[in-house]
This record gives C-alpha cells, structure tokens and sequence, in this order.
C-alpha cells in the first residue's frame, strides 16, 4: 500500500488532482467577486437599456425629494420599464425607488390611482415633501404601440418609459407654469403628415412631451360650444386653422385678450381670405397675404431653398420652412404694440406659390417678420398675441430635442416670457425597441471567438496526444 501512494504514478495523479481543484475554487471565487464587482454592460445598438445621457444631465442637478414606486407582482417585471426607474433613481441621490407588489398593497395603490383595475409594472412618482403631488404612470402609457391596416390590430412596437417617468417627476416637483388650451373645431393641426382619424385636430405626442417637460398641462377647448375661452387658460394656443374662425370665436377671443390673456397663433397656406381670422389679426394691429416669402441670402437658408428661412435665437438659428407673409394694418390703435422677435434679412421677397421662386430683377427686396408679438392694453391690463408665420416650425422634426434648430426654444420663450434654454426644455430622451437585439459581431470579431472557443481547445488537445503518444514511445524503447 505505502509503495503504491509513493509511486511516480500516484503522486502525478494527486498533483493533477489537487491542480484541478485549485484552478475550480479560482474560478468560483473569481466569478463571485466579478459579480459583484461589475454590473452588466449593455451591448444593444441603441442603448436599449441605459439611460440616456440627455436624462442623466437633466437628473444631475435635480434637488427636489422623489419617491417612485414601481408596482409589480414578483415574476411579473418588465424589464425596459423596470431598468428605467431604477436607473432614473441612480441617478441622482434624492431620487428613491421602492417595490409595491399590487396583490400585497392594494390599499396603497389605489390611493393614487381611482381606477377599477390595477396593472403590473405601472409606476408612481409622489413628491417627497408633499404626498398630495403625485403622479400615477399606467404601464401602457409607458409603451408605444402602431396599427396593422391590414387587420386594424395594434402591437408593440417600443417603450417610452424613461420620457414618462421624467415627465411625471416634473410634474409633481415643479410649480405649474399654467393651462395651455389648443382650440378646435377648425382642422388645427390637421397639416400634419401621417395623421389618422383619431388624431386629427390634436397635437403630436412630441409637442404633448414639450409640453409637459416644462411643467405646462394641455388641454383642448371648442369656443363656439362652450361660448368663451376656457377661464383655467393661461395661454390659448390657434394652431393652424384650415377653415375660418366664427364671428363669436372672434369676439370671446378679443374679449380673452383684453382681459390679459395670450395668444399663440400659427399661420397655414392659403388661409388670407378666411375674413374672421383675418379680423382678428387686425383688431391686434397685423393682417397677412397670400404668397410665400422667399429669402435671397444663401447665409439665412437651409441649403439652396429659397423657401426655408433661417432665424437668429442668440447662438443658434429657428427654421421657418413656408413663411406666410405678414404686416402692420396701415392704422394703428395708439395701445398697440408691435414687435418683430425674429425677422428675414433685407433680401427676402415673396412670391406667389408657382413651380419657379427664384429671384428676379422684378423682385422687390425688404425685411419680413417671421414671428410678432403684438400688445395692447385695456385698462392697465396687457393683452399679448404671438403669430407665427410658419406652421411647419412647429413640426415634430424641429421641436425635438434632438433637432439642431431652436424651434423649441424660441416657442418656449413666447410662452414663459423668458429666454429659456434650460435642460428640461431641451431635453432629448429615445425611445427604445420593443425588439429583441441579437449580437451582430465583426468579422474579427468571428474570428476571435471561433479561436478561443475552439482553435486553442484543439490545440491543447493536439498537444496533450502528442505527449502521451512520445512518452508511450519513450517507455516501449526504454524496456
């Protein structure tokens, strides 16, 4: 027995035994820490599941106490909407977040949401300091769905949650700005390309994300039922009307602006001959034309088209892509106030809408308004009416966050009264994939995997033969 545990052969076979277990207990160990250590990496093309850096900016210097709950049955998690919040709440220390289960906490939920039925995954945002501000977020709010118009079904197409989440911190943390009332009734808004019967008359959800980042709630009103401005309104909004305004919608209109209310109006194509509309405009100093106003200075165009303007907003530039023509009445109320806020150059000219706008001798070359404000005050009470000329500055592409252009800024600013290019006003989030992301390597990339997964394996296998093969040769030649 003692011979056979000295042997050369035995002691080999406890070495490689002991080696073994050795390279085992490493790896174990090195797997636990690494586990520990690093957090997982997030390989998607898009930054599926990250924060976006737009939000991380926004979230940094954000001081006010938040409380999300992320209401969920254990098993029952979805993961982009639950890596949201609580990559939101690492974000930034004042921000906590804490797990309901629905089935457990009923009583709780409900408290902060009326509703009959409670969903998984649906978050609540509540003020720190004040329980009384909250926001209730349904999980299919945090989901973005399109229609098959084969079989007039939805699917799933992406998730907004981490805008959601944010907006709704916003929204129990920051003093109101006010109401924003979009009119109806008379096609506002219908411009839009790609709009559906249920989204006629109504704003874009990118407007709505504007909107409700920079703490303002959008509503919507029909003057001619309800026979007056809304009395809530802080701002009424006219977005581009493709039939004229009534005689009465006019008149409760100019009845809202004498009693100090503001006016955003946004002017369509065509639209000059609707004599209400036309009205309006002039009981504020302001009438419009037909034509399109054309701008001559390659310095102040997007590319070569004469019909997409560049306007000034500090150290960056709005676009105005089919500036309707605008002027003062030749008569003036002595309590009218008119301002330019952003303007072509001294070569701009307009043009009738034909196949041909380019400039000619027969042209004649001046400045024209691409937004106005106009003030008139009754009874030490101001009454404010922005127009701008071009509906399209108002289009998704321009009011994102993403877009180069200050649109967003220069619209936010006729609504505050300030210049504001702060961070939730330019605020950029994505909006991530419903879609699984598979992998997609390199071709080096192939390569390297295919060596170490299965050229070095073969290798050390080749080697191992090798030896065994020479030292059974060694040992035939030796007896």
């Amino acid at each position: 027995m003692g011979k056979a545990i000295n042997s050369r052969k035995f002691r080999g076979g406890a070495y490689a035994t002991a080696l073994s277990f050795l390279v085992i207990v490493v790896l174990v160990v090195v797997n636990l820490v690494s586990g520990r250590m690093f957090t997982y990496k997030d390989l998607t093309s898009t930054g599926k599941y990250s924060l976006s850096e737009a939000s991380r900016e926004f979230l940094k210097g954000f001081n006010a106490p938040v409380e999300i709950y992320y209401v969920t049955s254990e098993g029952e998690e979805e993961l982009t909407i639950q890596q949201s919040a609580e990559q939101i709440a690492a974000a930034n220390d004042n921000i906590h977040l804490h797990y309901k289960d629905p089935v457990q906490y009923p009583q709780f939920v409900y408290q902060y949401n009326k509703m009959a039925e409670i969903t998984n995954n649906s978050i609540i945002v509540i003020n720190g300091n004040d329980d009384s501000k909250y926001c209730y977020i349904d999980s299919d709010q945090m989901r973005i769905y399109d229609i098959d118009m084969q079989t007039l079904t939805r699917y799933q197409i992406g998730y907004d949650a981490e805008l959601e989440i944010i907006k709704a911190i916003v929204s129990v943390t920051q003093e109101s700005k006010g109401t924003v009332y979009m009119t109806s009734g008379h096609g506002e808004w219908d411009w839009i390309q790609g709009s559906d019967e249920e989204s006629l008359g109504k704003v874009t959800e990118t407007f709505l994300d504007l909107m409700g980042l920079n703490a303002y709630t959008v509503r919507y009103c029909n003057i001619t039922k309800e026979g007056a401005v809304p009395k809530d309104c802080n701002i009424l909004f006219i977005g581009s009307p493709i039939s004229d305004l009534t005689e009465g919608e006019v008149t409760a209109i100019e009845n809202y602006l004498t009693g100090g209310g503001t006016v955003i109006l946004s002017l369509m194509f065509n639209t000059n001959t609707f004599v209400n509309l036309q009205s309006l405009m002039r009981s504020c100093g302001l009438e419009f034309y037909s034509g399109v106003v054309c701008e001559s200075d390659v310095s102040r165009t997007v590319g070569d088209n004469v019909t997409y303007v560049l306007g000034d907003y500090g150290k960056r530039n709005t676009v105005w892509p089919g500036v309707v023509p605008i002027k003062k009445t030749e008569v003036q109320k002595k309590t009218t106030t008119i301002t330019a806020l952003c303007e072509t150059s001294s070569k701009a000219y307009v043009r009738e809408l034909t196949d041909n706008l380019a400039l000619t001798d027969s042209d004649t070359l001046e400045t024209y308004p691409l937004l106005v404000k106009s003030e008139d005050t009754f009874n030490g009470v101001t009454g404010t009416m922005y127009v701008f000329s071009s509906t399209y500055f108002l289009s998704d592409a321009y009011l994102t966050g993403s877009a180069s252009y200050a649109n967003r800024f220069q619209l936010l600013e006729c609504m505050a009264g300030v210049q504001t290019e702060d961070a939730a006003s330019a605020l950029s989030i994505p909006n991530t994939t419903a879609m699984e992301e598979a992998l997609q390597m390199t071709t080096n990339q192939r390569n390297n995997v295919a060596m170490l997964s299965f050229l070095f394996p073969a290798l050390i296998l080749v080697a191992g033969i090798v030896v065994v093969l020479r030292r059974r040769v060694e040992k035939v030649t030796t007896q």
